[in-house]
């Protein structure tokens, strides 16, 4: 049995896990990711060895991590207060096609733009 590390108590099994992948694309880097069901997109990056820009350590309170969804937006999970709090204070207004990464959660294929993101190792 494997652990997940989103939910840390939930045990499944690697047939499990496959079924509950994602795909996110993130360009312009062309960064394939794999994300785990509940799992941000922030939070996949950084286990997969990437730096996302922000300043806030996925508070969701510095919108530096605000990604645009070019495709798969059905595929986003909803909105939660303190993104949409966040998106109207950094940028005057929600839309839907800006989200924060370090509250996106996806069910399905996903396509981002965020400038910035980067190997951990470029430092």
């Amino acid at each position: 049995m494997l652990l997940d590390p989103d939910y840390g108590k939930y045990p499944f099994t690697e047939v499990d896990r496959e079924a509950r992948m994602s795909q996110v694309t993130v360009l312009p880097l062309s960064l394939e990711l794999e994300v785990t069901e509940g799992q941000t997109v922030m939070a996949a990056a950084h286990a997969a060895g990437y730096v996302w820009p922000t300043e806030c350590e996925m508070a969701a309170s510095c919108g530096l991590c605000v990604s645009i969804v070019r495709a798969g937006a059905e595929h986003c999970g909803p909105m939660p207060d303190e993104e949409r709090e966040t998106l109207e204070r950094t940028m005057g207004m929600v839309d839907p096609s800006r989200r924060l990464a370090c509250r996106l959660t996806v069910d399905g294929p996903v396509t981002l733009t965020k400038r910035g993101v980067r190997p951990a190792e470029e430092g």
